[in-house]
């Protein structure tokens, strides 16, 4: 018996660090990865290890529509002026795709990864879309889900994007793995950024609307606290946090660019230098984060598949069933 339990705790083990879960002691199966605020404020899609892409009326907080997803959906971004939602995949038969909330239509994007994409954004006019996906590919579509181009965020390597950014006025955009990288939209590397000493993944990265500074979050491990950290446009270091006792999975600006929230193992709320302004403490660690239209609300999706509503101070309002 003794040497069944030592085996049952090393296979234990083994999964939550093949999953990369040195914090969140969860089964990977229950995480809802993604959330994100509908552009015109009126619905909410979540995704993760559901088999579903969930749409929720944001004024009831019923659900409105659900879309099977085989897999993952690792993140999900509305496009910035249609009832669009880009979802991104992975460990699916279902391909990166846009689906239009008002016909159900779904367009296929292809030419990324079969191991599939876990970074994602629209530019700021909605034009083009970025996918940064699981084999260090960087591909750029038009909003009809056409292929412009397609790129490699480090040469010679295979190694996954986690996350993207779009400058808020240029074409240029951030993607965060094992370093920091700018890149114009032509696919030309203007900056690569090594974050910190230790060999530490990047998980996050929100351009402020300013467009004069980013910040990004990092995963930290049992040996290294996670970072927040704050960077001017030419990728100078501005600030660094670390008070996070989880990785920081995903940052959302409110619309007018006064307050960043974090989503880790409790929602935190910053100011533009990187002051912690409120912090509301959670049960489980949180993953999807996301402000409303107006900023006075903030949707969180988490590795229990918990779907919380919070006010702009960081206080439980509301848990969507």
């Amino acid at each position: 018996m003794k040497k069944a339990g030592t085996l049952m705790k090393f296979i234990v083990l083994l999964l939550l660090f093949s999953n990369h879960l040195f914090a969140q002691n969860t089964i990977d199966k229950q995480i809802l990865w993604t959330t994100d605020w509908s552009s015109n404020g009126k619905f909410i899609a979540i995704g993760g290890n559901i088999d579903s892409l969930k749409i929720y009326d944001s004024r009831k907080f019923k659900l409105y529509k659900s879309f099977p997803v085989n897999g993952t959906i690792t993140r999900v971004k509305w496009h910035p002026n249609k009832n669009i939602i880009a979802v991104a995949t992975q460990i699916s038969s279902d391909k990166v795709m846009l689906i239009d909330l008002d016909t159900n239509a779904k367009t296929e994007l292809n030419g990324i990864s079969l191991d599939g994409a876990r970074g994602m954004d629209w530019n700021c006019t909605g034009e083009f879309l970025a996918i940064a996906d699981n084999d260090g590919q960087i591909a750029i579509f038009n909003n009809k889900g056409e292929l412009i181009r397609k790129f490699a965020n480090e040469n010679n390597s295979t190694k996954g994007i986690t996350a993207v950014d779009w400058h808020p006025s240029k074409n240029v955009f951030v993607t965060v793995s094992d370093k920091i990288r700018i890149f114009s939209i032509e696919g030309n590397l203007l900056k690569t950024i090594k974050h910190r000493q230790e060999e530490v993944l990047l998980l996050s990265v929100a351009w402020h609307k300013s467009g004069t500074f980013f910040v990004t979050g990092d995963y930290g491990d049992e040996k290294d606290k996670s970072l927040l950290q704050y960077w001017d446009e030419q990728g100078n270091l501005l600030k660094s946090i670390d008070v996070s006792k989880g990785e920081y999975r995903n940052l959302s600006w409110n619309p007018n660019g006064n307050r960043l929230a974090s989503a880790s193992d409790a929602l935190r709320i910053w100011d533009e230098s990187g002051n912690l302004i409120a912090e509301g403490k959670s049960g489980d660690y949180l993953w999807g984060v996301s402000w409303n239209k107006n900023g006075k609300r903030i949707i969180t999706s988490s590795t229990l598949q918990r779907v919380l509503i919070w006010s702009n101070k960081a206080e439980v309002l509301l848990e969507i069933e």
